[in-house]
């Protein structure tokens, strides 16, 4: 026997790829444990079906509801499992606000959960909403149900009914899930295996035939696997384990299905994936302790499409106490990289926290890199000191680093140290630095052997993002 599904698509478009995102958290949460192997939320809907039943693509009521889908059919369904959810995207066409009163199932072996606003709130004009429905047959046969939704208004208006039907089936053979959803991964990437148990519950053996999966997703090998020509004997049961591997960015549906000698074969394991076609260099920037109002160093990562369907680029924002500049254009084709210079700035002193994010037509809808800094109210000039060559046993020239507190208090120095081959000879810095002043530090290079050789100066406050450091370099001959 064949599983027949019955769903009219939906639009493709961000508002619909988000009311489907939506449904899942919502599918998720009303479901416990059963989706916690798959974590990332379906960005398209169900795929065509493969039997069809008359069913008009949109219906359209008086009140000026529109719904994708004007019924739905599950086919078959095992009593002891749940669908996959099928969706209906419900759409405000009128230029006025809607109010729903009710969205409800009428029987239990139909499972609804939606995002709809319910009265007291309003559907805004043009808005639209989602509902997500699940089949678990209560028994054998034929099962019919319908969705009610209720609308207020003066006069009072009809509620709309979508009609719902599946079949039942007395299987002995049974999956322990027959829906999985994958967590995005980067195109060419696979992801962890799921994992789903094949289940022989009758006492007399059931022959597994064949086990195929749809393109991007493949068979892994697994403890206790299922394997097309053996045969599960009374009361046992084997594994079939999933993976995903992408080979184009964007979403995904599939199926796993197992033909057996079981009456109700094939057996189906809904499958949804989301491939990012977006690689990025690197999640996080840090800097250093950076004097407040001054600039930082720059840091540079790379955005690189790895997918093979071009990526349109809305726009580039950093937040915070940074800023940045980018060479991404409108978009990035197949295997095009870009790159993203971000600086700091701090207005405070203390931890400075920031984002960067991408928006853009990749499925994730947003990059996101986090950004974080430490603002200091003490300025060190340079950062850098390099004393060159400088005989071993004797000592160079003093180089001078100056401190400035930029901040609006008074700043007290709790020490000034220095490591490495290097000595202070002299400083103009006491125990503090008031606000707005400057005080210098003498640095000299006193290399013990031959070689190069690396210090630090180091000035420890009771200051916010202290201690500040000067890097210093030299070589010893």
């Amino acid at each position: 026997m064949t599983r027949g599904r019955v769903v009219t698509p939906l639009t493709e478009g961000n508002s619909t790829m988000r009311i489907n995102r939506l449904l899942f958290w919502l599918l998720f949460l009303s479901s416990g444990t059963r989706f916690l192997a798959g974590q990332s939320a379906p960005s398209i809907p169900p795929r065509p079906p493969k039997a069809a039943v008359p069913q008009a693509a949109q219906q359209n009521i008086a009140s000026g509801l529109k719904t994708s889908a004007s019924s739905l059919s599950f086919g078959n369904e095992p009593l002891s499992s749940t669908s996959a959810p099928q969706f209906i995207t419900l759409t405000n066409g009128r230029k006025s606000d809607l109010t729903l009163t009710d969205v409800v199932s009428s029987e239990p072996d139909f499972k609804l959960v939606h995002n709809c606003a319910l009265s007291p709130d309003l559907m805004p004009a043009g808005s639209s909403c989602g509902i997500s429905i699940r089949f678990a047959p209560g028994a054998v046969g034929l099962r019919s149900g319908k969705i009610r939704i209720a609308i207020s208004g003066d006069p009072p208006m009809q509620p709309l009914i979508i009609p719902l039907q599946g079949n039942g089936v007395d299987s002995p053979v049974t999956l322990s899930q027959t829906y999985l959803v994958f967590r995005t991964v980067l195109v060419g990437m696979t992801s962890m295996p799921q994992f789903v148990r094949l289940t022989n519950r009758s006492l007399a053996p059931a022959k597994i035939t064949s086990i195929a999966a749809s393109a991007d997703f493949a068979l892994a090998t697994t403890t206790a696997q299922c394997v097309p020509g053996n045969t599960l004997g009374p009361l046992a049961s084997c594994t079939v384990a999933i993976v995903w591997t992408p080979g184009d960015s964007g979403s995904r549906g599939g199926q796993v299905t197992i033909a057996d000698s079981d009456p109700a074969s094939p057996h189906i394991i809904d499958l949804q994936a989301s491939a990012t076609g977006i690689k990025l260099s690197s999640g996080t920037l840090r800097w250093n302790p950076t004097a407040v109002g001054i600039t930082g160093n720059s840091q540079t990562f790379e955005v690189r499409n790895e997918g093979r369907t071009t990526i349109k680029v809305e726009s580039v924002e950093a937040s915070g106490d940074f800023f940045q500049q980018n060479s991404c254009g409108k978009e990035l084709i197949q295997h095009q990289s870009c790159s993203v210079t971000v600086w700091f700035q701090p207005t405070a002193a203390g931890e400075r926290d920031g984002t960067l994010l991408i928006h853009d037509s990749d499925v994730t809808g947003m990059q996101q890199i986090f950004l974080t800094g430490v603002g200091s109210p003490l300025d060190l000039f340079p950062v850098k000191m390099d004393f060159g060559n400088q005989a071993a046993e004797s000592t160079s020239a003093p180089q001078i680093v100056t401190i400035t507190n930029r901040g609006g208090a008074n700043v007290n120095i709790a020490a000034i140290n220095v490591s490495g081959d290097f000595v202070v000879p002299g400083k103009t810095c006491s125990d503090t630095v008031a606000a707005g002043k400057s005080c210098r530090v003498s640095i000299s290079f006193s290399p013990t052997v031959s070689g190069v050789r690396t210090g630090a100066l180091s000035i420890e406050t009771d200051a916010k993002g202290a201690p500040q450091k000067v890097t210093l370099n030299g070589k010893g001959r």
